[in-house]
């Protein structure tokens, strides 16, 4: 019997443009589990206190569960930023490493103007893990607010409607042969 390869699906990007609720969309539509940098964030902010810590603490936990479930021969959804230079590349690196296949996503917002009313909306009631509200402080915080793709991920625009990215993720991720 031939053991099927580990998919780790990775939804990155900058806050507020859409990769939750497009790797939201995706699972439900797939039937996947999500692994989200903003729950082990958010669950580790009530008892410590450093952003850095708790970032620290997020992508380390996600490392560890996917050692955990590297022989599962599932695909397994990411929602994690991974927008600093060589965090994808450690990524790439590291599933390399163990014979994981990465199919990678990079979630944009071409619209300035929804990706502003989606901060907007964001400031009512941010959680811990929204500690940026506004676009225009993202904007000063990281310089460039778009993030270059690498070679051969998928790119999608959240100005179009999450069905039809959904849908198109569905056949451009199907057509990649570690796809099961």
């Amino acid at each position: 019997m031939r053991k099927e390869q580990t998919t780790i699906i990775l939804f990155r990007g900058r806050p507020g443009v859409g990769k939750s609720t497009v790797s939201n969309a995706f699972a439900k539509e797939q039937k996947l589990l999500i692994l989200r940098k903003d729950d082990i964030y958010d669950s580790t902010s009530m008892h410590i206190e450093d952003h850095t810590v708790r970032n620290r603490i997020s992508y380390d936990s996600l490392f560890k569960i996917l050692e955990s479930n590297i022989s599962s021969g599932t695909s397994i959804i990411l929602d994690y930023p991974f927008q600093r230079d060589g965090e994808i590349t450690n990524l790439q690196d590291w599933c390399k490493e163990r014979n994981l296949h990465l199919v990678s996503i990079l979630v944009t917002c071409s619209d300035r103007e929804l990706w502003k009313s989606r901060f907007n909306k964001r400031s009512e009631n941010p959680v811990p893990n929204q500690l940026i509200t506004d676009l225009d402080e993202l904007e000063r915080h990281y310089g460039d607010l778009h993030l270059n793709s690498m070679n051969g991920e998928i790119v999608v625009d959240t100005v179009e409607a999450v069905e039809t990215i959904v849908n198109h993720l569905a056949i451009q991720v199907s057509q990649d042969n570690a796809w099961k």
